[in-house]
């Protein structure tokens, strides 16, 4: 893997001007509305603020859309968002209707058990996805054409990129899709994934989100493409090409303790529903979290050389924010809400027995989880509101200068003082490995990329 950019030296001179914002919404299904909690307290403190650069991938490309296309203020966005998310239901996202489920069901099983001569075309999903379709269409206010008001914002200046990251089935690569002003954003092409432009539709949205096997793959230009999540090795690569300087990635992943982690999670032969929820965290949860620690690891590295031989490496101002509450775990005190059969279907794989049934989270698009996850997401924000405020203000979050200003080391270290007292004052634990704080760096990170892993591009 070639190396790629990583942003900005150390924080810039008082007075200076910081680099543009980033945030990153990585997938998850229907954990995407832990996002949407964390930005509502996010909006309540900082209302006005403008995010030049978003990214989404799976279901977060939902929260990325429509925070790009929406001509309000950033807190009219946001609870725009939050009341979507709340309307929500199954119903909304799939059918779940007897009939369409059981005809789903049987021809997968006719076309298995005679080889594919009974059962008409190819199986393509396990859920018919056209509510969603139908959903996105009227919230965004759009039909198969282009979605209002994304170039309006960047031809007032107002947004500098999107980027949908969709995973392509026909050549294997990871296709990111951006809208943004050439000249201003460029496009990127590697092996394994590139970029392209774009004037973003629904039908990239729901490409984007199509969750493999359970959701229906897309057809854009002649291509079959699927959940973003699948190929994107480097979630971070794509709000760093499209020129952020300061990144807020949220995590819908629960980071366990150490004792947590050596704790089985299934005593005897793991049923499907247990295995596939660890492909799926494979897939969809824990690459953010793996590239913010390479990244992190890069930083600690970079810092100790002068800036003239860095390359063409810099030094990036990170946030990762993770949950505090174990959302798959969440999962399972709604199960008993979902429609009759399509519970009696999950539950044949197994979910009623786990403990934390992370497949189910994926899926679970009923009002009570949904509600219950912004909420979790919301006093996760508040508890790290300093955090993000340095990352979203670092002039703010920065002391007054002085005649005789210290050192850079020493201005990273007061300023990564100040920030983990401020942690503290929220009521996180000290040592909480879940306070990702790049901010102004790390002087020892606490973890580091496994020998010979390269850094992200």
């Amino acid at each position: 893997m070639s190396p790629g950019p990583t942003v900005s030296e150390k924080p810039p001179p008082h007075g200076g001007t910081p680099g543009p914002l980033g945030l990153v919404m990585g997938g998850g299904g229907a954990r995407a509305a832990y996002q949407v909690g964390v930005l509502r307290a996010l909006a309540r403190r900082h209302p006005n603020l403008e995010i030049p650069v978003l990214t989404g991938v799976s279901a977060g490309a939902i929260n990325a859309v429509h925070l790009a296309a929406h001509p309000g203020n950033f807190q009219e966005a946001v609870e725009d968002l939050a009341r979507l998310w709340g309307s929500l239901t199954v119903e909304k996202v799939f059918r779940v209707d007897p009939r369409s489920l059981s005809w789903h069901a049987l021809r997968a099983l006719l076309q298995l058990g005679s080889g594919g001569l009974i059962g008409g075309a190819g199986i393509r999903s396990l859920v018919d996805t056209s509510p969603l379709r139908a959903f996105l269409q009227e919230a965004l206010g759009v039909g198969d054409g282009p979605i209002p008001g994304i170039q309006e914002k960047i031809d007032a200046g107002r947004l500098r990129a999107l980027g949908i990251s969709t995973s392509s089935y026909s050549t294997g690569r990871s296709v990111t899709w951006i809208a943004g002003s050439p000249g201003v954003v460029e496009e990127w092409e590697r092996p394994l994934r590139r970029s392209r432009r774009a004037e973003i539709t629904v039908e990239h949205v729901m490409a984007s989100a199509a969750l493999p096997l359970f959701f229906e793959a897309v057809e854009i230009e002649g291509e079959w493409y699927g959940d973003g999540g699948i190929r994107l090795a480097s979630p971070l690569s794509p709000v760093i090409h499209l020129g952020a300087h300061r990144i807020l990635a949220i995590s819908t992943r629960f980071e366990r303790t150490a004792e947590e982690a050596a704790r089985p999670d299934w005593n005897g032969y793991p049923p499907p529903a247990h295995i596939m929820g660890q492909l799926t965290n494979a897939i969809f949860l824990d690459l953010l979290d793996q590239d913010a620690w390479r990244t992190e690891t890069v930083n600690h590295l970079l810092r100790k050389l002068p800036p003239g031989e860095r390359g063409d490496f810099k030094v990036l101002e990170l946030l990762t924010l993770r949950p505090s509450r174990d959302l798959g775990r969440l999962a399972g005190d709604f199960e008993i809400r979902l429609p009759g059969l399509f519970r009696f279907l999950l539950r044949g794989l197994g979910t009623g027995e786990l403990k934390s049934p992370d497949i189910l989270s994926l899926l679970l698009f009923e009002h009570g989880y949904l509600t219950r996850l912004m909420e979790v997401g919301e006093r996760d924000g508040e508890a790290r509101m300093g955090e993000l405020t340095a990352i979203i203000d670092p002039e703010g979050a920065r002391p007054p200068p002085s005649q005789e200003e210290p050192p850079p080391d020493a201005l990273q270290r007061a300023r990564q003082r100040r920030l983990r007292r401020r942690a503290g004052e929220s009521g996180v634990a000290a040592g909480n490995e879940s306070v990702d704080i790049s901010v102004g760096s790390q002087e020892t990170p606490e973890r580091a990329s496994p020998p010979g892993e390269s850094p992200p591009d």
